[in-house]
């Protein structure tokens, strides 16, 4: 017997999403005809009971005090202002926790308030500064007292990430700077500002790697368990970011039999994009496993094709694959007592001090690793008229050494099937 969905209710992939339909008057303001949320479920009892839920605050972004509908009557279509643009992205960020979202609209409402729901066009540095200074001056409406210097932090972020979505829409100029960053920039004679938090993140160690990657294994219910337990496995042999592997796309990933060249490519740097090779039998295997997999696996969406995880959806602003991916795998690095002492990134960490301990030379370690080498012009020049991949795969075999091989799991691959 087939079930008939509730209206709104779909399923895109694997995962049910929800569909409102913005009403005619709004569509100038919110730039689209219809509104798509991620219920991020695949049981269909889930979706029904979060269905609600999801519109609801939908209709809330768009309808408080009724505020879009009078500015989408009473101002010219071109003047997109900072109330349009804050529902607007509010109401399609699905990445975002509702605590942080409630924050992120009070801090949009002041500014919107202080400005005069000012054109986005028209927000400058000389508006963000006098924004900054209104705030140190202002006393909070919950305590009395002046803002903290970790509370005035919270708006700068949160502009500055209002900011970076903007210039991704394409509403301000391009070549424009950031008007929000650096606003808390220390002055010549200031005091540092004193963070309690414990901010020295540390390289990863052996076992909190291997306790990591089983709990990976035993959590049946992880929905990209087999990505999260690739991605692991290879940051532990590469030293690359999180980004990186988990944007590998198929024609990057060059099997030569006895190793497997991957090809670093759009990286935030120009020397971020290299050549990595993974050589360890074990990894070897995993890797041509996953590339099997990618081959018949139906994308979730269709930027996702040819990619080496083709099911794990996009998200944030910039729809990177690495967003899911990396929230999935910080649940579960949370649960580990050591957690606060490291992140995702100490297996990167780990690398770069493993080839040092090793004493590989800088040139090749950072060309491994994708740093840059401006004050070595002996090594650039090298790098431009030689071929350098045996001088790469030695590096490589020096890090799994050195790391004392692959990660020890008594996972088979059937687990996965």
């Amino acid at each position: 017997m087939t079930r008939t969905l509730p209206k709104g209710l779909f399923k895109r992939g694997n995962v049910y999403a929800v569909r409102y339909s913005v009403p005619t008057e709004l569509i100038p303001v919110v730039g689209k005809k219809e509104i798509i949320r991620s219920l991020a479920t695949s049981d269909l009892s889930e979706a029904l009971s979060k269905r609600r839920d999801a519109l609801d605050e939908i209709k809330a972004n768009l309808f408080e005090d009724k505020t879009t509908v009078r500015q989408s009557k009473s101002k010219s279509p071109k003047a997109i202002t900072v109330s349009q643009t804050a529902n607007r992205w509010l109401s399609e960020s699905d990445g975002i926790l509702a605590s942080t979202r409630k924050r992120y609209q009070g801090i949009l409402e002041i500014f919107e308030n202080y400005s005069d729901d000012v054109e986005v066009t028209k927000i400058n540095r000389e508006l963000a500064l006098e924004f900054m200074d209104y705030l140190k001056s202002t006393p909070s409406p919950k305590t009395g007292k002046l803002l903290s210097h970790r509370s005035l932090q919270a708006y700068q972020i949160c502009l500055a990430s209002y900011w970076s979505v903007l210039d991704h829409w394409g509403l301000v100029d391009g070549d424009m700077r950031n008007p929000f960053s650096g606003l808390l920039r220390r002055v010549a004679g200031q005091k540092k500002q004193v963070d309690p938090r414990k901010k020295t993140l540390r390289p990863i160690i052996r076992e909190e790697a291997e306790c990591l990657l089983n709990d990976i294994s035993n959590g049946h219910s992880l929905k990209y368990r087999y990505e999260m337990y690739v991605t692991v496995r290879l940051l532990w042999v590469t030293a690359c970011r999180l980004g990186e592997i988990a944007s590998l796309s198929l024609d990057n990933i060059e099997d030569n039999y006895d190793h497997i060249i991957i090809n670093i490519a759009k990286a935030k740097t120009e020397a971020g994009n290299r050549i990595v090779m993974v050589v360890g039998k074990s990894d070897c295997e995993l890797l041509r496993e996953a590339v099997r997999r990618a081959r018949i696996t139906e994308p979730v969406e269709p930027d996702n094709k040819g990619l080496l995880f083709p099911r794990v959806l996009r998200g944030g602003y910039n729809r990177t694959i690495g967003h899911y991916l990396g929230k999935s795998l910080e649940n579960v690095r949370k649960k580990q007592t050591t957690s606060s002492e490291w992140d995702m990134h100490s297996f990167r960490r780990l690398g770069i001090s493993s080839l040092i301990n090793a004493k590989v030379a800088r040139e090749e370690r950072n060309l491994a690793v994708g740093h840059s080498n401006k004050d070595d012009i002996g090594m650039s020049i090298y790098a431009e008229h030689g071929d350098l991949r045996e001088v790469i795969k030695t590096t490589f075999e020096t890090l799994y050494e050195e790391l004392g091989g692959s990660l020890n799991t008594a996972l088979s691959s059937s687990k996965f099937r």
